[in-house]
């Protein structure tokens, strides 16, 4: 994944559908590279469910089957360099002391989830705008890692898929985030959560390629795997942000007042 030895999965809904278009200002213009911008953080791309940008896949689906209305309206996905970016002081200092915008924000995300992964297995060099996301759990994380390696390397190879990644989130670390009214489940003691990614060029495609990974690792995932069909919005890169970042207060980008005002002023 571009250097990344680890990814941050977020799905997300909104509580209203009249916040949509301050949400996708706020997402793109502040939200999404002020994290891109702290120590740690390689690049961020933004993903909205498939019909809502106009494309032929809607919503999610069991173990990749055909998608149903229900699902996430959006997905994000952050490169890291490893799970510690999600350990720094200032990872920390944006969760405690959000932006103006962030704070007006945050009550209208619902259905929030968020996965932290161990990066286990990439294939491909290019990226696609068209994204399966697989969320499922397996009870023998060696197996379906190997299986996963495999298989990925095999449906880029035969051009299944244009660009296929499997993370893993470690049993130990804490998913506890106060956001969106997120629902953390028990942890299961022996099972591990992992995610798919499965990117083509064309919405079929990727949902193609996702549901062949699903069946070449169905040995290994225990029941309930959801896959959910995006399509990408928008994408932030480490490199094209303000070189001087690090050096700026709290290491962080500053709020975007001008594209905030405007909404503030309805």
């Amino acid at each position: 994944m571009s250097g990344s030895n680890a990814f941050l999965a977020l799905w997300n809904g909104l509580d209203r559908s009249d916040a949509r278009e301050e949400y996708e200002a706020w997402h793109t213009m502040e939200h999404v590279p002020e994290r891109v911008g702290l120590p740690g953080f390689l690049w961020g791309r933004r993903y909205v469910r498939g019909s809502d940008a106009g494309g032929s896949a809607t919503g999610g689906s069991d173990a990749g089957g055909a998608p149903s209305a229900a699902g996430s309206s959006y997905f994000t996905v952050y490169g890291l360099q490893g799970l510690d970016a999600l350990q720094t002081a200032q990872y920390a200092d944006v969760i405690a002391h959000p932006t103006p915008w962030s704070a007006r924000m945050r009550p209208r995300l619902s259905a929030f989830v968020r996965r932290p992964c161990a990066l286990v297995a990439t294939a491909g060099a290019s990226t696609a705008a068209h994204l399966v996301a697989v969320r499922a759990t397996t009870a023998d994380l060696p197996g379906w890692s190997a299986a996963a390696t495999q298989a990925l390397a095999e449906a880029e190879d035969s051009a299944l898929l244009v660009r296929a990644s499997a993370g893993a989130v470690p049993p130990a670390l804490d998913l506890a985030y106060p956001v969106g009214g997120e629902r953390i489940a028990q942890a299961v003691a022996g099972q591990t959560t992992v995610v798919l990614l499965a990117e083509h060029c064309t919405a079929e495609g990727a949902r193609q390629g996702a549901q062949w990974l699903l069946e070449r690792l169905a040995p290994w995932n225990l029941p309930g795997a959801q896959a959910e069909s995006f399509v990408l919005q928008s994408q932030v890169v480490r490199g094209d942000l303000p070189a001087d970042v690090p050096q700026r207060p709290h290491s962080r980008l500053p709020p975007r007042l001008g594209p905030m005002n405007r909404y503030f002023s309805r």
